[in-house]
């Protein structure tokens, strides 16, 4: 049961939906996640993406039950502002799973993977704080200064930026910038995939990658809170 919670993300969430959008703005507004091109999903690409890696690579772990291995990759993925896996932070120190259990420190975790408001990680959250007592409480107020003075998105979102914005220096197009159909990127098993799929803008404009992930976990998500570890259920999980 301790675990039940985390298995609606774990069956596929190792990769942000995104789409195509003219503008950051359109793109704000428009959204309508769908999930990324398996075909892109390539080592170049995660590359560009350490968020995904390190997630990637925390949920591999995690379920081959290496959770010490899953703690240290989603922390990985965490200093470049996933909240996803800050959440799985949280909910890998609450349960003790590769590390001991601590829970005003697990709660520092969730304070900080809720930072955005997204309303399941606010659930998380405010069931965490329910089990605490006084006491506890005021610890994970004074440890938590520390968890977002290293992990808060004002510190790890310019992580991410910097390698998208190297990524984009990469890029092979025309002088301008432009990168069109006409172009193609070899993967390592030698199949071509179009240019301006793999290097779609919400790939590698930060604002637009970040509103993109907004859309994503802002979706609305059934939750259910019992005695114990909180659990989310969601029918609309991408598989990929």
């Amino acid at each position: 049961m301790r675990n039940a919670w985390a298995s609606a993300f774990l069956a596929g969430l190792v990769a942000l939906p995104a789409l195509a959008a003219p503008s950051t703005e359109e793109a704000c507004r428009n959204l309508s996640s769908k999930p990324i091109p398996a075909e892109i999903m390539t080592a170049g690409f995660y590359g560009a993406h350490p968020d995904m890696r390190w997630r990637n690579a925390g949920l591999e772990a995690y379920k081959k039950r290496n959770y010490a291995k899953a703690l240290r990759d989603f922390k990985r993925a965490a200093n470049y502002a996933d909240k996803f896996s800050q959440l799985m932070v949280a909910h890998m120190y609450w349960e003790g799973l590769g590390i001991a259990a601590d829970h005003p420190l697990a709660y520092a975790w969730v304070d900080l993977a809720a930072e955005r408001n997204y309303r399941s990680f606010v659930v998380h959250r405010e069931a965490y704080w329910a089990q605490l007592d006084e006491q506890q409480r005021a610890e994970a107020v004074h440890r938590g200064q520390a968890v977002y003075a290293r992990y808060s998105d004002s510190v790890t979102k310019p992580n991410l930026e910097r390698e998208l914005r190297l990524a984009t220096r990469n890029m092979t197009g025309g002088r301008t910038g432009l990168v069109t159909g006409a172009l193609y990127v070899t993967d390592v098993n030698g199949n071509d995939i179009s240019g301006s799929v793999y290097y779609d803008p919400t790939y590698y404009r930060p604002e637009m990658y970040w509103c993109d992930q907004d859309a994503y976990w802002s979706r609305p998500m059934r939750s259910n809170v019992e005695v114990g570890p909180p659990q989310t259920a969601s029918p609309e999980v991408d598989t990929r």
